[in-house]
Formats: C-alpha cells, sequence, structure tokens
C-alpha cells in the first residue's frame, strides 16, 4: 500500500485543479451533489484498480456518475440494514414494557437501558464490520459495474478476510482524511469544508482500490 500516494496522484493531472475544484463545488447540492461526488469516487477507483495512466476521469458523464453513485447508496443500504433492525430492537422492547399500565417507570428504565446497552455494542461491533466489508463491496462494484457484486457478502468477505490489514488501513486512513481534510478546510474559508471532503474522497477511492489489488494479487478476487 502507497498511502502517500493516494493523496498526492490527483495533482499529477494537469486539470486536477479544476476537477477537484467541481467535485467541491457539486458537494453543495444535498443528496444529488454527494451521489455524484460518489460515482465519480467510484470510477476513480475502478482506474486506479485497471491501472489506467489516468485516474481522475472528465467531469463529461454525469449520468454514468449518478447511476454509480446510486449503486454505492444501494449497497452501503443494504449493509447497513441489521443496525436499522438493531434499533428498531432496541426500540420495541421499551415501548412495550411502557404500554403497560401497572410497568414501574425505574423497572422499565433499567430494562430499556440494558437492552439498549446490549444492542448498541452489537451495533458497534457490527458497524465496524460493515464498514470494512463495504471496502471490498465497492471496488468489486467498480470493477464489474454491477450492484449484486457488491452485495456478495460471502465473496466480499472472502476479500476481507484475506487481506483484512489493508482493508482496515484504508477505511480508517479514509476516515481520518475526511474528518482532517473538511476540518482544515472549514477553518480556512467556510465552505472550503466540502472542497477538503472532495479531496479526501478522491484519496479514498485510490486507497480503495489499492486495497483491492492487494487482495487481488493473492487470486481472491474479482
Amino acid at each position: 500500500m502507497d498511502y502517500g500516494q493516494a493523496f498526492s496522484y490527483p495533482q499529477q493531472d494537469p486539470d486536477w485543479v479544476k476537477k477537484w475544484g467541481i467535485a467541491g463545488a457539486l458537494s453543495i447540492i444535498p443528496i444529488l451533489g454527494q451521489l455524484l461526488v460518489t460515482g465519480y469516487g467510484v470510477e476513480v477507483t475502478r482506474r486506479v484498480i485497471q491501472a489506467e495512466p489516468q485516474p481522475l476521469p472528465e467531469w463529461s458523464d454525469f449520468g454514468g456518475f449518478l447511476r454509480k453513485g446510486f449503486g454505492v447508496l444501494v449497497i452501503a443500504l443494504v449493509h447497513m440494514l441489521p443496525l436499522i433492525v438493531l434499533a428498531v430492537c432496541a426500540v420495541v422492547p421499551a415501548v412495550g414494557l411502557s404500554a403497560m399500565g401497572n410497568a414501574d417507570e425505574d423497572t422499565v428504565g433499567t430494562i430499556g437501558g440494558l437492552i439498549g446497552a446490549c444492542l448498541g455494542c452489537l451495533g458497534a461491533l457490527y458497524g465496524v464490520v460493515a464498514g470494512l466489508l463495504l471496502q471490498p463491496a465497492i471496488a468489486r462494484y467498480a470493477v464489474t459495474d454491477q450492484i449484486s457484486a457488491g452485495l456478495r457478502v460471502a465473496e466480499n468477505f472472502a476479500l476481507l478476510r484475506g487481506k483484512p490489514a489493508v482493508f482496515l488501513g484504508a477505511w480508517l486512513l479514509s476516515a481520518l482524511a475526511a474528518s482532517v481534510l473538511s476540518s482544515v478546510g472549514a477553518i480556512a474559508c467556510g465552505l472550503g469544508s466540502l472542497w477538503g471532503a472532495a479531496y479526501a474522497a478522491l484519496a479514498g477511492a485510490h486507497l480503495t482500490a489499492q486495497a483491492y489489488r492487494e487482495a487481488s494479487s493473492t487470486g481472491m478476487a474479482p
């Protein structure tokens, strides 16, 4: 894994400022803008995996980027469904106990707190697993252009199990970059956080591609 390359590669493109600038500007648009930037990142991931000489595409295929961004949204929502189920499970028992007219408030609070704590721990643990699984899932989606590839949990988990350290490193560094660059951009000039986040997204797309290529080298891909 060349972590430095993930942050320096955009600057090797003569038009990188324009492409990065468009990504930041689009981020201002709620939902639609984020989907476009996400789809752009998927295309970056595909190009890096396939070792194309120009990782940053032109902003000429808005329809394609939107479709790819929506694909990532679907994949992410499916991976996060268990968290939604856990959240519902945490609420239902407390509501049920409260509905009992003779239920003691302290008892309800204690039981609800215990259930919430247990399910919260499970949710946190699953959140980490889901975050890691999304790395190979999105990479396989980028390579195949098929949402179904990103939803094949067993195959994605096989990739993760083969090289867990590289996917963990890519995930953590991507999250750290998003936090730091967004904060620096906000301090620099308010809305600059959007351009900081956009640059972090470009770095994250490269890191995901690198992790996938490392896992692929063990013969566990596509």
